[in-house]
């Protein structure tokens, strides 16, 4: 053997890269790492490890970090800059998805379950900031799922391309990784710059109670003065009701309704006794998350029977959440849940039911958009054909 075969190192039989500890492929020359695009030379041994490191967590905490900093903030920014819409409930998981992606190096099925405790750790962090409620970050993260994972391909598929290209594609401190976080931000101004038609609401439930119309008429009440406990859909995703004040009876009457987190003044604009009373929203300060603007709403009362009157309970409001495909329905059910529970306490109070009595089963109120021989208890006009 000769003494130049003597004096050359030894490659070990498997070696790793330095920087992410994956196994390199047999090379005679300098070659990149397949698996993050750092450089090594076969015949210079501190260019690559001879064994695998058992530091695993810098493969995925750095990253997961990075995507929960960048969802949280850029989430909080939209919030306060802007309308509430796409870039708010896609651009933002789109986002805080792809760094993920791009930034992490591990097995398929962990990248999948670290996509998931993103979701789970931004949602849970904006709770904590009171930038979202319980019953929202519940909805947010069903939203947040396929947006997150849309990003998540993306940032798997531009790491690859960055490999392929042979660029060194260290995840920290690249510009294309800033402007990847930036991506909501920039989707919102661009969003804002272009500001869409708002829409009016209106929403009507309907309930037949065994009551004649003076009956139904004195049992009028708001949703803070209903006695019995509100559905579980109420508890998550309204403030807590605690009385109201004024004369709901006398036109021109300001009704102070209290909560939990603030106030809603309402000002009684038409009162037609035995018949109908309609209110105005005339001031609301709340210290928790709005999103809708409430307008105006009514109770209607006509006779059914010798003694039966339907009552109808409408909301008029502004619509404040984009898309509409993806929140009306959860605004309308959430409207008509509020609306029966409404409906119910006047329903318990007009036909003289007893507190103490074991409360009979609840009478389901009429829904939307479901055929009947009575009038549709739900419909949609746009804002120029409200009342």
């Amino acid at each position: 053997m000769s003494k130049a075969a003597e004096s050359e190192p030894a490659t070990p039989a498997a070696i790793c890269c330095l920087r992410c500890a994956a196994e390199l492929p047999p090379a005679e020359r300098p070659a990149i790492c397949p698996t993050c695009g750092l450089q090594y030379d076969p015949a210079r041994p501190e260019t690559y490890a001879s064994h695998r490191s058992s530091s695993r967590w810098k493969f995925w905490l750095p990253g997961f970090l990075l995507s929960v900093t960048v969802g949280t903030l850029a989430y909080a920014g939209c919030l306060q800059t802007g309308e509430m819409g796409y870039a708010l409930f896609f651009a933002v998981p789109v986002s805080f998805g792809a760094i993920l992606g791009y930034a992490t190096r591990v097995q398929t099925w962990a990248l999948v379950f670290l996509a998931i405790l993103t979701i789970a750790t931004v949602i849970f962090t904006l709770i904590v900031m009171d930038l979202a409620g319980i019953f929202c970050g519940f909805t947010l993260g069903i939203i947040f799922l396929v947006p997150t994972f849309v990003g998540l391909l993306c940032g798997v598929l531009l790491r690859a391309i960055l490999i392929a290209t042979r660029w060194d594609h260290a995840w920290y401190f690249r510009w294309y990784v800033w402007l990847i976080g930036a991506m909501p931000l920039i989707g919102q101004q661009i969003e804002s710059a272009f500001p869409r038609r708002h829409e009016i609401a209106v929403v009507q439930t309907g309930l037949t109670v065994d009551a004649t119309p003076e009956e139904a008429w004195n049992a009028i009440m708001f949703y803070e003065d209903v006695q019995h406990s509100p559905p579980w859909l109420l508890h998550l995703a309204l403030p807590k009701p605690i009385r109201s004040e004024g004369n709901k009876q006398r036109e021109g009457e300001i009704v102070r309704c209290f909560y939990n987190c603030g106030t809603i003044s309402k000002r009684i604009s038409q009162v037609q006794p035995l018949r109908k009373l309609s209110f105005e929203v005339v001031e609301v300060v709340m210290r928790s998350e709005n999103y809708a603007n409430l307008k105006d709403g009514s109770f209607e009362i006509e006779p059914v029977g010798a003694r039966q009157s339907r009552i109808t309970l409408t909301t008029r409001y502004q619509r404040k959440l984009t898309p509409a495909w993806i929140w009306e329905p959860i605004e309308r059910q959430v409207i008509h849940t509020l609306h029966g529970h409404v409906l119910e306490g006047m329903r318990r109070k007009a036909e003289n039911e007893e507190p103490q009595e074991r409360p009979s089963e609840e009478r389901p109120y009429e829904q939307q958009d479901r055929p009947r021989p009575a009038p549709r208890v739900a419909v949609r006009v746009p804002a120029e054909a409200a009342p």
